[in-house]
């Protein structure tokens, strides 16, 4: 009786053991001394079934109580359930999905696409070059007409596209805006295209339609410009108003200006503005949820801590929210140097933790995509890709599921490949759903733009 007791104490241990582990995937934790529960667990689980029953049966009921925990977890997580496959890949450290061939036109076929480019992807989708770009493609956004339009802050300009065929591909590239000042963030709203440059926010008109901008307004001048994250994004509400994320311009320090390391939100007919949401170090992705009430950022973290600290995060933006930079970051968490769990309290946390130096820059939400039903309930994270880390990672485009408007885990694996033998041919950098259905995303490092369509779409 006593061995029975003994085993069954021991099985339970070990199903408690895998499903505080598998746990952990589907609910982050905020700490990692977490990892202790599933080891303790599954080592003291194993100890008393290995005493009892011997070697052999003891890898039967690892196995059985894995599998058991398994099924339970994705019957409560099923949007970021476990599957094996993926256990399988994040072990083995294997190729994710399908590898798929970039198509390509044959006058693009040139530079680094003079070579068959393959990407890999979980979903059932093909993927073209809409287009090459004059330089580093940056922040996309379409008109009301269809066209796409790219900031290239390199040439100090923004192009416009246009796929006046529709098949596909851009068959007119045509230079909408030059000497600008390193233009980013753009939104369209009418007839209007808003533009984001470091120092002030401008609004441009193509008023005889001939695809040029002939008239610009200063929107709001004066931001701040003296070094550190220069870019400058953008969003509009529902509300009608704009948001302007401002990166520090610093790694960590206490900034003297509110307006670094901040969202403001502006009013484009009389440019006035204030300080939206703080402690967000460079929030370089902003959109909106579908129904267009609660903004969403992606803030990238600070460097020096190491390769797996701190994560970068995805954020829903509260007005007056402080996210913490650079006193903490991820959930609450003190920034070894400057915080502490006093200042921290008050701070809110990470929606979503990523992997740390993943860069992730532009987002999108893909509820206007022609595509199955759980792609289009998710939020497209393009990772820019690491530059301080001894492994590289990012390079790719993930997806986030959401539910009831809240995300759903840290993220699956949506399409990678821009990153071969541990050389980056390609830096993903922003994604945005076009009128067509399709998912367009830039390369600032291939000088692209790549359309993305789901073959099946229910």
């Amino acid at each position: 009786m006593k061995r029975q007791l003994l085993l069954a104490v021991g099985c339970m241990m070990l199903v408690a053991g895998w499903l505080s582990a598998f746990l952990y995937r589907s609910i982050p934790q905020s700490h990692d001394i977490y990892y202790l529960v599933p080891t303790l667990l599954l080592a003291v689980g194993m100890g008393l079934v290995l005493k009892i029953v011997g070697g052999r049966m003891t890898a039967v009921v690892l196995s059985l109580t894995a599998f058991a925990a398994i099924m339970a977890v994705n019957a409560l997580y099923p949007d970021n359930g476990v599957s094996l496959a993926g256990l399988q890949k994040k072990f083995a450290q294997t190729s994710p999905g399908k590898r798929i061939k970039l198509q390509v036109k044959a006058a693009d076929r040139t530079d680094v696409f003079a070579e068959e480019r393959i990407l890999e992807t979980f979903a059932d989708i093909e993927v073209n070059l809409f287009a090459r770009t004059p330089g580093p493609a940056r922040m996309l956004e379409f008109d009301s007409a269809g066209n796409l339009f790219v900031s290239i802050p390199k040439l100090d300009a923004i192009y416009r596209l246009r796929d006046a065929d529709q098949d596909g591909y851009a068959d007119q590239l045509q230079l909408f805006s030059a000497d600008l000042d390193r233009p980013h963030g753009l939104v369209w709203k009418d007839d209007r295209l808003y533009v984001a440059e470091p120092s002030q926010l401008l609004e441009l008109r193509d008023i005889d339609n001939d695809a040029k901008a002939d008239r610009s307004r200063v929107v709001l001048e004066g931001l701040p410009d003296d070094g550190g994250h220069w870019t400058r994004s953008l969003a509009m509400g529902r509300d009608g108003f704009l948001y302007l994320s401002i990166g520090s311009r610093c790694n960590a320090c206490d900034e003297p200006d509110q307006r670094r390391a901040s969202i403001m939100k502006i009013n484009p007919t009389t440019g006035g503005a204030e300080n939206y949401a703080g402690g967000l170090r460079n929030a370089v992705g902003l959109a909106f949820s579908a129904e267009g009430e609660a903004l969403w950022a992606s803030d990238n973290g600070r460097d020096r801590l190491g390769d797996e600290l701190p994560p970068d995060e995805i954020n829903q933006i509260i007005a007056g929210g402080d996210y913490g930079w650079p006193f903490c970051y991820g959930m609450q968490v003190p920034d070894p140097g400057l915080g502490n769990q006093a200042i921290c309290s008050d701070t809110l946390p990470s929606a979503v933790d990523l992997q740390a130096h993943s860069a992730p820059l532009g987002i999108a939400f893909g509820d206007q995509l022609s595509a199955p039903l759980k792609y289009r309930n998710s939020l497209y994270v393009a990772f820019h890709g690491s530059w301080n880390r001894s492994v590289p990672t990012g390079y790719k485009l993930i997806r986030i599921p959401f539910t009831d408007g809240h995300p759903v885990g840290r993220g699956k694996e949506f399409l990678a490949g821009w990153l071969a033998d541990g050389q980056a041919w390609g830096r993903p950098v922003a994604p945005i759903v076009g009128p067509d259905g399709a998912l367009y995303l830039s390369d600032d490092r291939a000088n692209a733009i790549y359309r993305i369509r789901w073959k099946n779409q229910e």
